[in-house]
């Protein structure tokens, strides 16, 4: 997405992949991993809660403070252009206990700020995390709006101008009986998706990391805070949550380095993968190798992600997580769980996590989507924000703008709002529907894996269940994304119900971890990245039928079996061209004709195109000559009418060759 996350190709430098049509089957239950099977959750209800003003809200940053909602806003300035200075602050009142929205309203607070997009309130005062400074906020004079002059700066000169930087947060972490903010800094990088170098300001700052700012205490000077780090090594870490544990929690968007997208319980000191180019007037991100090639990196340096959202399939722009908690009865199940939310999907995923001989990984599983103006059985835009209230329920800010930067509309849909607020709650235990049931959890056991189901089912339905299993890894490069390598089908050999009718083993043998031997391409490798193990469950009446198991760590060791050779884009050019486009091409190019952010491929070889280069325009013919140079060199031209957004996928000549003659064959 790319906003934070994948907010925008442009702006975020993300690029989202359209959804596959779901698959059909001529019989049984099934529902499809898609988006036409996105809904609202059957265990949960939605409420607008979105003020009945003539106000935009898009959402930033939330945080509560007392019965009020605080948020920033701001529309990004994503193509590097003058700075962007309009953020806003709001309170927004009458939400809790309340679902009349003529009774909510949003106050205007603050104006001018510098894209805000990190909020915190601590002692009754709020805190601002601007793209290049961290501030708080005294209203002097008592009149419950804020003037440039009762902006106290804490710590200035975070970032350079830079469309694609932002200071995300803050999560509140208490330490040595002191409180400190805790957040992101995302990176700098070229219109495209390209890295640029991050220009050092102040030279305390390390983008692409976590922070901890403080001690904050509602009167703190600037000489009685500062700024540490966590961990480091992401592109764009949209979103930061603090577990009930002090586990901090970060998710990351595809891009250079990323093949996916991530969610990442982190480890103190752990560094994750995204390299920043080093020069002498830069900074680099936290925990960095200095002794690494910063151009190459090479994922055999960083720390394993713990759960992959495979782009597309099960995010595109993920957002900010929100720990299940305090659930009870049959919901408890749910407890210690997390959601996430994702902006151009417009999609909540949750998220299982267990700690495999001291590693944790977890699994990924479709929650709640679908688009419903009035907001009450899907998102009304995209979400970004999620924060637990003092009423216990979660609130969801939301944010859109053009290009990428939305909950993008299905072919000839209009375009969703690019703001919005509204409320998930739990249904009580009567509430729950008799007939549902899902997956709660996915857990690694030796020799295979383990379903945890959310009621028992019988024998008798197991038996008639068809299960599935396939697996891939991921070969991170300084090109933008990346395919799934190294695809697998696992074969099931038995599959076993508990007593309690639960919980289905399955067994599976084949399953690989982060051992040997690994994938390799163009001088890089699969070292820890881990694999993903698809499952799926057909023919058993599930509220979903897919999960995505992220194997770290394998109980009894990862099979050792030589990895079967890759697609070769030389002897099987068109299911190579294939895999490429689902894989980072998907987001931008459709192959039916239907426009999205670049050219239909559809019909594209042979087409009269007037293209931008240098500020001139000229017509050219669309030939193999003309899509070399706009694979190869993206940014060089661009169509008339498409932003200059495209990322360099770095592939070779013979890759190039392969997606050209797939291209040609898309009459």
């Amino acid at each position: 997405m790319h906003f934070l996350p994948r907010l925008l190709i442009v702006s975020l430098g993300l690029v989202p992949l359209a959804e596959a049509a779901p698959k059909k089957k001529k019989s049984g239950p099934k529902l499809s991993e898609g988006a036409a099977a996105d809904k609202l959750h059957p265990l949960w209800r939605m409420e607008n809660v979105y003020p009945d003003q003539d106000v935009q809200l898009k959402v930033s940053g939330l945080a509560f403070g007392g019965d009020d909602i605080y948020v920033t806003v701001f529309t990004p300035d994503r193509l590097n252009k003058a700075p962007f200075k309009k953020g806003e602050v709001y309170k927004v009142t009458g939400v809790i206990g309340n679902s009349d929205r003529s009774k909510i309203k949003a106050h205007r607070l603050m104006g001018d700020l510098y894209e805000p997009t990190g909020i915190a309130v601590h002692k009754g005062k709020i805190y601002i995390g601007e793209k290049d400074k961290i501030s708080r906020l005294e209203d002097k004079n008592g009149d419950g709006v804020y003037s440039a002059d009762e902006k106290v700066v804490l710590m200035d000169g975070l970032s350079h101008v830079n469309f694609h930087t932002y200071t995300v947060g803050f999560e509140k972490l208490a330490k040595d009986g002191k409180t400190y903010l805790v957040g992101n800094l995302t990176t700098s990088i070229r219109p495209g998706g390209a890295r640029d170098f991050n220009v050092t300001v102040n030279p305390k700052t390390h983008r692409g990391s976590t922070f901890m700012f403080g001690p904050v205490t509602g009167e703190e000077k600037p000489s009685e805070v500062d700024i540490s780090y966590y961990a480091g090594g992401y592109r764009t870490p949209n979103g930061i949550a603090v577990g009930p544990n002090d586990e901090i929690i970060v998710t990351d968007n595809q891009g250079v380095f990323n093949p996916s997208n991530e969610f990442i319980r982190l480890t103190p000191g752990g560094f994750y993968g995204h390299f920043l180019l080093k020069k002498d007037n830069t900074n680099i991100a936290a925990f960095q190798p200095e002794d690494v090639d910063d151009v190459k990196g090479g994922s055999k340096y960083q720390s394993p992600p713990t759960v992959h959202l495979p782009q597309g399939e099960v995010s595109r722009s993920p957002s900010q997580p929100v720990v299940l908690k305090d659930l009870k009865g049959p919901m408890s199940v749910y407890n210690g769980q997390w959601l996430v939310g994702d902006v151009t999907l417009g999609r909540l995923n949750r998220i299982f996590l267990e700690e495999v001989d001291g590693t944790w990984q977890g699994a990924a599983f479709l929650h709640s989507g679908g688009h419903d103006p009035e907001g009450k059985t899907g998102l009304t835009a995209g979400p970004n924000r999620l924060k637990h209230g003092p009423d216990g329920n979660i609130y969801l800010g939301h944010i859109g703008e053009g290009g990428l930067w939305q909950f993008l509309p299905a072919p000839g849909e209009d375009p969703k709002p690019p703001y919005g607020l509204q409320r998930l709650s739990h249904l009580a235990p009567q509430e729950i529907p008799a007939d549902f049931n899902e997956m709660v959890a996915v857990r690694d056991r030796v020799g295979g894996l383990e379903i945890e189901l959310f009621k028992p089912i019988t024998q008798a339905q197991l038996d008639a269940a068809q299960i599935e299993a396939k697996q891939w890894t991921y070969v991170p490069t300084n090109g933008y994304g990346g395919r799934n390598m190294g695809t697998e089908k696992l074969t099931l050999v038995k599959k076993t119900l508990s007593e309690d009718g639960k919980r289905i083993m399955l067994t599976l043998p084949g399953i690989r971890d982060n051992s040997a031997p690994f994938v390799s391409k163009g001088g890089y490798t699969s070292e820890n990245v881990g694999w993903v193990v698809h499952l799926t469950v057909d023919q058993l009446d599930l509220y979903k039928n897919a999960a995505w198991y992220t194997m770290v760590k394998h109980q009894g060791g990862g099979a050792k079996a030589p990895i079967k050779k890759q697609l070769d884009p030389k002897t099987e050019p068109i299911a190579y061209a294939k895999s490429q486009h689902k894989a980072v091409c998907a987001a931008c190019h459709s192959t039916d004709g239907s426009r999205l952010v670049g050219p239909s491929f559809k019909g594209l070889f042979g087409k009269k195109q007037q293209v931008i280069r240098d500020g001139e325009t000229s017509t050219i013919t669309v030939n193999d000559a003309y899509l070399r140079r706009a694979i190869a060199n993206p940014m060089l031209e661009h169509p008339v009418g498409f932003p200059p957004a495209m990322p360099n996928p770095n592939l070779s000549k013979e890759e190039q060759k392969a997606v050209i003659k797939w291209i040609k064959t898309l009459k």
